[in-house]
């Protein structure tokens, strides 16, 4: 019993001691505007490799990253373009099926920022068909939001 007793005094001492009243007095943070894709991070091709995992069974995913080049941003129209192709370690075994139907791509967003795909496009980070321009929209931490079209061309 007396240790039961100990255990509610430790807590509620704990509660007290613990918790805050401040309701003012806080440094203000800043809240950030910019709804801008500010790049393309990264474009990569995703294929199943010829071992399983010993745990699951399941087949190796292996990631190549290509090459980017030929980046051109433009914030007032909302645009962003880049040229992807095949790095020189990309294995050659793979290079018929690689194609812009299949790719992964990674961008770069402004600060505070969330990203959303809009009319139809994919979502980011999973393999999708970017043999067309994919539509997103950015949405800044104050509300503003931004809509923009990205353009990914595979070069083999």
């Amino acid at each position: 019993m007396k240790r039961y007793i100990s255990a509610i005094f430790c807590a509620l001492l704990a509660m007290v001691t613990l918790s805050s009243c401040l309701e003012h007095g806080f440094e203000e943070l800043d809240v950030y505007s910019g709804a801008d894709i500010t790049g393309v991070q990264a474009v990569y091709y995703r294929y199943k490799g010829d071992n399983t995992h010993a745990i699951n069974g399941e087949p190796q995913v292996i990631q190549v990253t290509l090459s980017r080049s030929n980046q051109v941003i433009d914030n007032e129209v909302g645009t962003i373009s880049v040229t992807a192709r095949p790095a020189s370690n990309f294995p050659a075994a793979q290079l018929p099926n690689l194609s812009a139907e299949n790719l992964v791509v990674a961008l770069n967003i402004s600060t505070a920022a969330v990203i959303a795909p809009i009319e139809g496009s994919p979502k980011l980070g999973v393999p999708a068909d970017w043999s067309k321009p994919n539509r997103y929209r950015v949405t800044a931490a104050d509300g503003t939001t931004k809509d923009w079209t990205v353009t990914v061309t595979l070069v083999k």
